[in-house]
Protein backbone atom coordinates (compact mmCIF):
# COMPACT_ATOMS: atom_id res chain seq x y z
CA UNK A 1 0.00 0.00 0.00
CA UNK A 2 1.18 3.43 -1.17
CA UNK A 3 2.10 5.53 2.43
CA UNK A 4 -0.17 8.17 2.49
CA UNK A 5 1.90 11.18 4.84
CA UNK A 6 5.92 10.30 4.02
CA UNK A 7 5.03 11.84 0.88
CA UNK A 8 3.72 15.14 2.81
CA UNK A 9 6.60 15.16 4.41
CA UNK A 10 8.91 16.19 1.60
CA UNK A 11 5.73 18.49 -0.08
CA UNK A 12 4.33 20.68 2.83
CA UNK A 13 5.09 24.71 3.17
CA UNK A 14 3.73 26.65 5.89
CA UNK A 15 2.33 29.99 6.75
CA UNK A 16 2.60 30.82 10.65
CA UNK A 17 -0.52 32.86 12.11
CA UNK A 18 -0.97 36.88 12.56
CA UNK A 19 1.63 37.98 14.95
CA UNK A 20 0.72 37.25 18.47
CA UNK A 21 -1.10 39.72 21.28
CA UNK A 22 1.13 38.30 23.68
CA UNK A 23 4.04 40.63 25.24
CA UNK A 24 7.14 39.63 25.37
CA UNK A 25 9.28 39.05 28.11
CA UNK A 26 11.87 42.07 26.75
CA UNK A 27 8.89 44.34 26.28
CA UNK A 28 7.57 43.82 29.74
CA UNK A 29 10.82 44.79 31.09
CA UNK A 30 10.73 47.55 29.12
CA UNK A 31 7.53 49.25 30.53
CA UNK A 32 8.67 48.33 33.91
CA UNK A 33 5.95 45.23 34.16
CA UNK A 34 6.69 41.91 36.35
CA UNK A 35 7.72 39.25 33.85
CA UNK A 36 5.45 36.32 33.32
CA UNK A 37 6.35 33.17 35.52
CA UNK A 38 7.66 31.32 32.74
CA UNK A 39 7.80 28.23 34.44
CA UNK A 40 4.34 28.11 36.25
CA UNK A 41 2.48 25.28 34.21
CA UNK A 42 -0.76 25.96 35.73
CA UNK A 43 -1.00 29.49 33.92
CA UNK A 44 -0.70 27.91 30.65
CA UNK A 45 -3.60 25.17 30.58
CA UNK A 46 -3.89 23.42 27.46
CA UNK A 47 -1.87 25.11 25.17
CA UNK A 48 1.33 22.99 27.35
CA UNK A 49 -0.60 19.72 27.23
CA UNK A 50 -0.88 20.20 23.61
CA UNK A 51 2.30 20.86 22.46
CA UNK A 52 4.75 17.56 22.15
CA UNK A 53 5.83 15.10 20.17
CA UNK A 54 3.53 12.56 18.31
CA UNK A 55 4.69 9.04 16.71
CA UNK A 56 2.25 6.94 14.68
CA UNK A 57 2.93 4.82 11.47
CA UNK A 58 2.20 5.68 7.86
CA UNK A 59 1.90 2.02 6.38
CA UNK A 60 5.13 0.30 7.12
CA UNK A 61 7.10 3.34 7.84
CA UNK A 62 7.26 5.43 11.23
CA UNK A 63 6.37 9.14 10.90
CA UNK A 64 7.20 11.74 13.88
CA UNK A 65 5.74 15.00 14.40
CA UNK A 66 6.51 18.17 16.83
CA UNK A 67 4.21 20.16 17.79
CA UNK A 68 5.28 23.92 18.95
CA UNK A 69 3.18 26.43 20.56
CA UNK A 70 3.30 29.84 18.42
CA UNK A 71 1.21 32.04 21.22
CA UNK A 72 -2.43 33.29 20.39
CA UNK A 73 -2.91 29.43 20.83
CA UNK A 74 -1.61 28.66 17.87
CA UNK A 75 1.27 26.33 16.88
CA UNK A 76 3.27 24.64 14.02
CA UNK A 77 4.17 21.43 13.54
CA UNK A 78 7.13 19.41 11.77
CA UNK A 79 6.11 16.52 9.79
CA UNK A 80 9.49 13.97 10.47
CA UNK A 81 9.98 11.08 7.82
CA UNK A 82 11.17 8.05 10.12
CA UNK A 83 10.42 9.15 13.25
CA UNK A 84 12.18 12.22 15.98
CA UNK A 85 15.07 13.58 16.10
CA UNK A 86 17.55 10.78 17.62
CA UNK A 87 15.01 8.04 16.91
CA UNK A 88 14.33 6.93 13.35
CA UNK A 89 14.52 10.95 11.83
CA UNK A 90 17.78 11.32 10.27
CA UNK A 91 17.43 15.26 9.46
CA UNK A 92 16.66 14.31 6.16
CA UNK A 93 13.01 15.02 4.42
CA UNK A 94 10.05 16.82 6.47
CA UNK A 95 7.01 18.75 5.71
CA UNK A 96 5.75 21.64 7.95
CA UNK A 97 2.00 22.28 8.64
CA UNK A 98 0.32 25.55 10.80
CA UNK A 99 -2.83 25.49 12.94
CA UNK A 100 -5.42 28.14 12.96
CA UNK A 101 -6.47 29.55 17.17
CA UNK A 102 -7.19 26.83 19.60
CA UNK A 103 -10.93 26.21 19.94
CA UNK A 104 -13.11 24.14 22.19
CA UNK A 105 -9.55 21.78 22.94
CA UNK A 106 -8.91 21.20 19.29
CA UNK A 107 -6.80 22.18 16.79
CA UNK A 108 -7.09 21.98 12.56
CA UNK A 109 -3.91 22.72 11.04
CA UNK A 110 -3.51 22.67 6.85
CA UNK A 111 -0.91 22.80 4.27
CA UNK A 112 -0.65 25.73 1.63
CA UNK A 113 1.72 23.79 -0.63
CA UNK A 114 -0.63 20.51 -0.41
CA UNK A 115 -4.50 20.84 -0.64
CA UNK A 116 -4.40 17.32 -0.05
CA UNK A 117 -3.14 17.40 3.34
CA UNK A 118 -4.35 18.55 6.72
CA UNK A 119 -4.30 17.53 10.26
CA UNK A 120 -6.36 17.52 13.61
CA UNK A 121 -4.50 18.06 17.42
CA UNK A 122 -7.21 17.16 20.05
CA UNK A 123 -6.74 14.96 23.50
CA UNK A 124 -6.86 11.87 21.36
CA UNK A 125 -3.53 12.48 19.73
CA UNK A 126 -2.65 14.51 16.13
CA UNK A 127 -4.50 12.90 13.47
CA UNK A 128 -2.92 13.39 9.79
CA UNK A 129 -5.60 12.91 7.09
CA UNK A 130 -5.55 12.96 3.43
CA UNK A 131 -8.88 12.50 1.60
CA UNK A 132 -10.75 10.20 3.68
CA UNK A 133 -7.80 8.26 4.64
CA UNK A 134 -6.10 8.89 8.50
CA UNK A 135 -3.32 7.82 10.72
CA UNK A 136 -3.53 8.63 14.26
CA UNK A 137 -0.38 9.76 16.20
CA UNK A 138 -0.29 9.39 19.49
CA UNK A 139 1.22 11.97 22.23
CA UNK A 140 4.61 10.23 23.61
CA UNK A 141 7.39 12.04 26.45
CA UNK A 142 10.35 11.71 25.84
CA UNK A 143 13.67 11.95 28.67
CA UNK A 144 17.24 12.59 28.19
CA UNK A 145 19.61 8.97 28.97
CA UNK A 146 21.51 11.10 30.88
CA UNK A 147 19.41 13.32 33.02
CA UNK A 148 19.50 12.71 36.69
CA UNK A 149 22.83 10.86 36.28
CA UNK A 150 25.30 11.19 39.16
CA UNK A 151 28.45 12.60 39.89
CA UNK A 152 31.16 9.86 39.90
CA UNK A 153 34.22 9.73 42.27
CA UNK A 154 35.96 12.96 42.55
CA UNK A 155 33.52 15.04 40.99
CA UNK A 156 33.34 18.60 41.66
CA UNK A 157 29.52 19.16 42.54
CA UNK A 158 28.79 22.72 41.67
CA UNK A 159 24.96 22.78 42.09
CA UNK A 160 22.87 19.81 43.25
CA UNK A 161 23.46 16.61 45.71
CA UNK A 162 21.88 16.80 49.39
CA UNK A 163 22.20 20.48 50.01
CA UNK A 164 21.02 23.13 47.91
CA UNK A 165 23.66 25.98 48.02
CA UNK A 166 25.16 28.63 45.42
CA UNK A 167 28.56 28.81 47.48
CA UNK A 168 30.16 27.93 44.32
CA UNK A 169 28.92 31.00 42.46
CA UNK A 170 28.61 34.54 42.54
CA UNK A 171 26.32 36.88 41.33
CA UNK A 172 27.04 38.49 38.00
CA UNK A 173 24.74 40.93 36.06
CA UNK A 174 22.92 39.98 33.61
CA UNK A 175 22.97 41.39 29.75
CA UNK A 176 19.35 43.02 31.06
CA UNK A 177 21.39 44.10 33.93
CA UNK A 178 19.55 41.56 36.51
CA UNK A 179 21.30 40.17 39.68
CA UNK A 180 19.18 38.05 41.72
CA UNK A 181 17.64 35.73 42.77
CA UNK A 182 19.64 33.21 41.97
CA UNK A 183 17.32 30.58 43.39
CA UNK A 184 14.35 29.53 42.07
CA UNK A 185 11.91 26.72 43.28
CA UNK A 186 15.04 24.89 44.34
CA UNK A 187 16.59 25.70 40.84
CA UNK A 188 19.76 27.67 39.83
CA UNK A 189 18.84 30.95 37.77
CA UNK A 190 21.12 31.47 34.62
CA UNK A 191 23.27 34.45 35.67
CA UNK A 192 25.82 32.77 38.05
CA UNK A 193 29.58 32.49 37.45
CA UNK A 194 32.15 30.04 39.58
CA UNK A 195 34.08 31.43 41.79
CA UNK A 196 36.99 28.61 40.65
CA UNK A 197 38.56 28.58 37.33
CA UNK A 198 39.10 25.73 35.62
CA UNK A 199 41.14 24.08 32.61
CA UNK A 200 39.97 20.71 31.20
CA UNK A 201 36.95 18.84 31.63
CA UNK A 202 33.74 17.09 31.45
CA UNK A 203 30.79 19.12 32.95
CA UNK A 204 27.23 17.64 33.45
CA UNK A 205 24.20 20.04 33.20
CA UNK A 206 20.84 19.90 33.65
CA UNK A 207 18.31 22.89 32.68
CA UNK A 208 14.67 23.47 31.65
CA UNK A 209 13.47 26.27 29.28
CA UNK A 210 10.91 28.77 30.28
CA UNK A 211 7.64 28.64 28.53
CA UNK A 212 7.88 31.47 25.64
CA UNK A 213 5.78 30.63 22.66
CA UNK A 214 5.06 34.00 21.11
CA UNK A 215 8.89 34.82 20.74
CA UNK A 216 11.61 32.50 17.74
CA UNK A 217 14.82 31.27 18.38
CA UNK A 218 17.00 33.17 19.64
CA UNK A 219 14.09 35.05 21.81
CA UNK A 220 13.18 32.01 23.46
CA UNK A 221 14.68 31.50 26.39
CA UNK A 222 17.84 32.75 24.92
CA UNK A 223 20.96 31.53 27.42
CA UNK A 224 24.45 29.80 27.64
CA UNK A 225 27.35 28.26 29.00
CA UNK A 226 30.53 30.00 28.53
CA UNK A 227 33.95 27.45 29.16
CA UNK A 228 36.44 29.66 31.17
CA UNK A 229 33.81 31.98 30.39
CA UNK A 230 34.70 32.73 26.60
CA UNK A 231 33.12 29.70 25.07
CA UNK A 232 29.41 30.02 24.62
CA UNK A 233 27.78 26.21 24.02
CA UNK A 234 24.00 27.93 23.43
CA UNK A 235 21.11 27.26 24.87
CA UNK A 236 17.72 28.29 23.62
CA UNK A 237 13.82 26.90 22.93
CA UNK A 238 14.72 25.83 19.42
CA UNK A 239 12.01 22.96 19.98
CA UNK A 240 10.02 21.98 16.58
CA UNK A 241 11.79 25.13 14.98
CA UNK A 242 13.76 24.15 11.24
CA UNK A 243 14.83 28.08 11.36
CA UNK A 244 16.61 30.59 13.33
CA UNK A 245 16.07 34.56 13.72
CA UNK A 246 18.78 34.86 10.87
CA UNK A 247 16.19 32.87 8.50
CA UNK A 248 19.14 29.95 8.19
CA UNK A 249 17.19 26.46 7.51
CA UNK A 250 18.21 23.11 6.56
CA UNK A 251 18.86 21.72 3.02
CA UNK A 252 15.71 19.17 3.35
CA UNK A 253 12.61 21.53 4.04
CA UNK A 254 10.65 21.55 1.32
CA UNK A 255 9.98 24.77 -0.52
CA UNK A 256 7.11 27.66 0.80
CA UNK A 257 5.34 29.07 -1.70
CA UNK A 258 5.21 32.62 -2.99
CA UNK A 259 1.54 33.08 -2.19
CA UNK A 260 0.95 36.65 -0.61
CA UNK A 261 -2.50 34.85 0.26
CA UNK A 262 -0.38 33.00 2.41
CA UNK A 263 1.11 35.33 4.52
CA UNK A 264 3.84 32.87 5.02
CA UNK A 265 6.04 33.95 8.02
CA UNK A 266 8.53 31.65 7.61
CA UNK A 267 11.92 32.50 5.79
CA UNK A 268 12.97 30.93 2.27
CA UNK A 269 14.78 28.17 2.43
CA UNK A 270 18.82 28.66 2.40
CA UNK A 271 19.80 25.15 1.57
CA UNK A 272 23.18 26.38 2.01
CA UNK A 273 23.45 27.40 5.37
CA UNK A 274 21.91 25.88 8.64
CA UNK A 275 20.12 27.03 11.86
CA UNK A 276 21.73 27.45 15.03
CA UNK A 277 19.70 24.80 17.54
CA UNK A 278 19.92 24.39 21.64
CA UNK A 279 23.44 22.37 22.25
CA UNK A 280 25.32 24.20 19.16
CA UNK A 281 28.58 26.38 20.04
CA UNK A 282 27.36 30.16 19.52
CA UNK A 283 28.28 30.77 15.57
CA UNK A 284 28.69 27.56 14.73
CA UNK A 285 25.71 25.83 13.08
CA UNK A 286 25.31 22.28 13.92
CA UNK A 287 24.27 20.06 10.97
CA UNK A 288 22.30 17.34 12.98
CA UNK A 289 18.57 17.13 13.83
CA UNK A 290 17.76 19.20 16.57
CA UNK A 291 17.43 16.94 19.55
CA UNK A 292 16.19 20.07 21.83
CA UNK A 293 12.96 19.19 23.96
CA UNK A 294 9.69 21.18 25.07
CA UNK A 295 9.90 24.03 27.69
CA UNK A 296 8.90 23.00 30.79
CA UNK A 297 10.67 19.73 30.29
CA UNK A 298 14.49 18.82 31.96
CA UNK A 299 17.35 18.63 29.61
CA UNK A 300 20.61 17.15 29.52
CA UNK A 301 24.09 18.73 28.03
CA UNK A 302 27.21 16.74 28.38
CA UNK A 303 30.13 18.69 27.31
CA UNK A 304 33.38 17.95 27.37
CA UNK A 305 35.85 21.01 27.34
CA UNK A 306 39.93 21.28 26.84
CA UNK A 307 41.48 24.76 26.85
CA UNK A 308 43.88 26.86 24.90
CA UNK A 309 47.19 25.71 24.82
CA UNK A 310 49.68 28.56 25.47
CA UNK A 311 54.02 28.58 25.20
CA UNK A 312 55.73 30.41 27.70
CA UNK A 313 55.32 33.41 25.86
CA UNK A 314 52.19 33.36 25.85
CA UNK A 315 51.11 32.47 22.07
CA UNK A 316 48.57 30.26 21.23
CA UNK A 317 49.61 27.14 20.37
CA UNK A 318 46.66 25.20 20.18
CA UNK A 319 42.57 26.09 20.22
CA UNK A 320 39.87 25.28 22.29
CA UNK A 321 38.10 21.81 21.80
CA UNK A 322 34.56 21.23 22.57
CA UNK A 323 32.04 18.27 21.98
CA UNK A 324 28.67 18.53 23.16
CA UNK A 325 25.57 15.97 23.36
CA UNK A 326 21.90 17.45 24.18
CA UNK A 327 20.24 14.88 25.34
CA UNK A 328 22.11 12.39 24.83
CA UNK A 329 22.48 12.69 21.38
CA UNK A 330 26.04 14.16 19.77
CA UNK A 331 25.22 18.23 18.55
CA UNK A 332 28.98 18.77 18.81
CA UNK A 333 32.15 16.57 17.89
CA UNK A 334 35.39 18.15 18.73
CA UNK A 335 35.16 21.56 17.28
CA UNK A 336 38.38 23.76 17.44
CA UNK A 337 37.16 26.73 18.44
CA UNK A 338 38.95 29.76 16.50
CA UNK A 339 38.83 32.23 19.26
CA UNK A 340 36.19 33.45 22.19
CA UNK A 341 32.61 33.65 21.16
CA UNK A 342 30.46 36.91 20.85
CA UNK A 343 29.40 38.47 24.50
CA UNK A 344 31.63 36.21 26.68
CA UNK A 345 34.05 37.82 29.14
CA UNK A 346 36.00 40.32 27.68
CA UNK A 347 39.96 40.04 27.17
CA UNK A 348 42.49 37.45 25.66
CA UNK A 349 42.13 34.11 25.98
CA UNK A 350 43.52 32.85 28.50
CA UNK A 351 45.00 28.50 29.80
CA UNK A 352 42.01 28.41 32.37
CA UNK A 353 38.74 30.51 33.56
CA UNK A 354 35.89 30.28 35.46
CA UNK A 355 32.39 28.75 34.07
CA UNK A 356 29.48 31.54 32.89
CA UNK A 357 25.63 31.01 33.02
CA UNK A 358 24.79 33.65 31.16
CA UNK A 359 21.75 35.07 31.34
CA UNK A 360 19.35 36.79 28.74
CA UNK A 361 16.68 37.69 31.34
CA UNK A 362 16.04 34.66 34.15
CA UNK A 363 14.13 32.54 31.26
CA UNK A 364 16.71 29.06 32.15
CA UNK A 365 16.61 26.94 34.99
CA UNK A 366 20.03 24.76 36.04
CA UNK A 367 20.05 21.61 38.55
CA UNK A 368 22.59 18.74 38.95
CA UNK A 369 25.13 20.42 37.83
CA UNK A 370 28.71 18.96 38.38
CA UNK A 371 32.13 18.40 36.73
CA UNK A 372 35.13 16.24 36.40
CA UNK A 373 38.90 17.87 35.63
CA UNK A 374 40.68 16.02 33.18
CA UNK A 375 44.60 16.41 33.88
Amino acid sequence: MKTLFIGLAVGLAVALAGDTQAQTLDKAAAAGKKPPRLFDPQSIGIELKLQGEYVGKDGEKRVGVQVAARGDQSFHALVLEGGLPGDGWDGGPYGLLESGPLSKGRVEFRSPSDDGGSAILDDNGLTLKRGDQKILLKRVERKSETLGQQPPAGAIVLFGGTKLNVDAFEQRKDIEGETSPMIFEGNLMAGAVTKRKFKDFTLHVEFMTGWEPQNIPWRRADSGIYMLSRYEVAIGDSFGFDFDVSGATGPNRPKVLDDKRKNSKFPPTKPKSWPRVCGSVFTYPAKVPNACLPPLVWQTLDIDFKAPRFNENGKKTAKAVISVKLNGHQTVDKLEVNGPTPHGFRGPEAPDGPIWFEAFGRRVLYRNIWLVERQ
